[in-house]
This record gives C-alpha cells, structure tokens and sequence, in this order.
C-alpha cells in the first residue's frame, strides 16, 4: 500500500510539473513573439495588441527626411536667389562704372 501511495504522489507530482511547464511554454512563447513585433521583425500579426517601435520609428524617419529635403530645396532656392542677387549686383556696379565713366568723358569734353 505504501508503494502505491507513493506511485500516486509521483503521478500528481509529474501531472503539476506537466501543467508548470506547459504554462511556462506559453507564456515564454507569448512574451517572445511580443518582444519580436515590438523590435519589427514580425509581419505585424500583433500590431493591434502592442505597437511596433520600429514601425513608429520608421514613420517618424519618413517625416523626418521629407521635412530634410524641404528644407534643402528651400536652400537650393535660395542660393539661387542669392546667386541671381549677386549676378544683379555685379551687373549694376558694372553699368554704374560706365555711367560714371560717360558723365566723365561728357563733362571732360565741354
């Protein structure tokens, strides 16, 4: 009887220990499968249950570069503008030289 006691106990100790590991199974495969969507290495089965950081890195890269090459057009433009200044300017010192010159030759040759 004593040895039938203890084949029952080791029975209920195998079945806890069974349900324990099984549990553990679980759990570590769900904590896991979450850490793997949240680095984005899934294809976003789990997106609605906790979202991707490396999704929302993404957007905001995306919103960065496009804000980036803005602001570089916007440079480009203006270097444009300050080259077509300067293209201005040097032909107005030009034009002003010459007109001095004129008004020195025309006050000269009176």
């Amino acid at each position: 009887m004593m040895e039938n006691r203890v084949t029952e106990s080791e029975e209920l100790s195998k079945a806890i220990w069974h349900y324990v590991g099984v549990a553990v199974l679980w759990i570590s495969l769900l904590f896991t499968g979450l850490a793997l969507e949240r680095l984005g290495l899934t294809s976003h089965y789990l997106t609605s249950i906790i979202p991707s950081e490396v999704g929302q890195l993404r957007a905001a890269n995306v919103e960065h570069e496009d804000k980036q090459r803005r602001v570089m057009d916007e440079n480009q433009r203006l270097k444009g503008l300050i080259g077509r200044e300067q293209a201005c300017q040097d032909a107005l010192n030009i034009c002003q030289g010459e007109k001095k010159k004129l008004e020195g030759h025309a006050t000269g040759g009176r």
